[in-house]
């Protein structure tokens, strides 16, 4: 049995019960609740619900939540829920990992499970960004997609109830750890790392594009992008290395 998905106006109404303490309808205010976000790593880097709680791990496949107390990992954030009476709210970005993950609780033991229907898409469609901090992650060339992009009117509905502050720069830089406030992930100049990561413009000119000092020496190296630019096909680089090599080698003979 999977969860009870919910639709954006009432997840929308769940958020803020628990975390307005003025709030009219208190019904949910006495109920262990937890916010569950199922979505990768580099997801959540760039935006997420506020309160929401997510493994320490790079996928979340890799975690080890809802296991029992002999196998609790610190990374659980369902290490020490009552299966019994907590509520579990969980959403990704389209719904349908929140399905798999819902029936994996259940199985569990988990009994009071919920999702976001149709996931964060369609929650910003309807409700605009009321609790959700920063961009979502969008699986193609544009990487990230600031919540007007998905209903500009919802915006504007939106301006005078609480918002999370657009001066929260809670992500942070993947090498040095500094704040940064451009929401875009890049790819590693390693072709054969190629970690998608988010960096500050020091550390991407100090590192020439890459992760680490080690990938700064790989053989395979693509250039630097700035901007929006995305890396192209290898070939593509492989054969301008091929003619610099080659006008170096001519200018070493004569």
């Amino acid at each position: 049995m999977r969860a009870t998905p919910l639709a954006p106006s009432e997840w929308r109404k769940r958020l803020e019960a628990v975390t307005n303490v003025d709030d009219a309808s208190r019904s949910y205010l006495n109920t262990k609740f937890i916010l569950l976000d199922v979505r990768n790593g580099y997801e959540w880097d760039i935006g997420h619900f506020l309160g929401a709680r997510r493994p320490d791990v790079d996928s979340f496949r890799s975690t080890s939540f809802g296991l029992y107390e002999s196998e609790l990992t610190a990374s659980d954030p369902l290490a020490s829920a009552d299966k019994e009476s907590t509520d579990i709210l969980m959403y990704c970005t389209g719904g349908i990992r929140c399905d798999v993950y819902s029936t994996i609780l259940r199985q569990r033991g988990f009994q009071n499970l919920y999702t976001l229907k149709g996931g964060v898409s369609h929650y910003l469609e309807k409700e605009g960004p009321i609790k959700w901090v920063g961009n979502l992650f969008v699986f193609d060339s544009r990487l990230s997609l600031p919540p007007s992009a998905y209903k500009p009117e919802a915006m504007a509905e939106a301006r005078g109830i609480q918002l999370v502050s657009k001066n929260s720069t809670f992500a942070r830089c993947y090498i040095c750890g500094s704040r940064i406030c451009e929401l875009r992930h890049r790819n590693c100049a390693n072709l054969d790392c190629n970690l998608l990561f988010l960096c500050c413009a020091d550390c991407v000119k100090d590192l020439r594009g890459c992760c680490c000092s080690d990938c700064t020496s790989a053989p395979r190296l693509r250039p630097v992008l700035h901007g929006r630019q995305r890396y192209e096909k290898w070939h593509i680089y492989r054969d301008d290395l091929e003619m610099q090599n080659k006008s170096i080698a001519q200018l070493d003979v004569s």
